[in-house]
């Protein structure tokens, strides 16, 4: 049995979003196709007044974060899902311009910059660990209430 590569932790951490996003009461599509242009997600808010996309970037071990910086869209956000192998997955939340703000923080930082490799460090995501209220979902469910 294989322990999957890249794509099997990608289709991993679009599911597990999915699943997160469903149980905050969303209806939630997927965009077919491993190289969407936009993104993997099309969310419907639970209180079915507002559409989103969502953009999930899904990685098994604790390293960089690879993204590619994108034309500004309307209601693009990024989750980025931390989803390892036998253990318990962890969702960063990002707005587009939060994450082109991080990505264009990353470029300027002076560590050696390559653009076809942009993106951030891994604990730079940390301080938007499980910050769903950040999405525009509406009058949407408290999970632990």
């Amino acid at each position: 049995m294989s322990n999957g590569g890249r794509h099997h932790t990608q289709w991993a951490a679009q599911f597990a979003v999915a699943s997160e996003l469903c149980k905050r009461g969303c209806d939630v599509g997927f965009t077919m196709g491993h190289n969407t242009p936009l993104a993997d997600l099309f969310v419907l808010s639970p209180d079915r007044k507002s559409t989103f996309l969502v953009d999930v970037k899904g990685q098994r071990t604790r390293n960089f974060w690879q993204i590619k910086k994108k034309s500004a869209t309307e209601n693009l956000f990024y989750v980025l899902a931390y989803v390892p192998t036998g253990g318990t997955n962890h969702y960063f939340v990002f707005s587009q311009k939060m994450i082109n703000e991080k990505l264009d923080q990353y470029a300027a930082s002076g560590v050696k910059f390559d653009p076809r490799f942009s993106g951030m460090n891994w604990t730079t995501a940390h301080a938007q660990e499980d910050k769903w209220d950040d999405l525009p979902l509406g009058n949407h469910l408290q999970l632990g209430a």
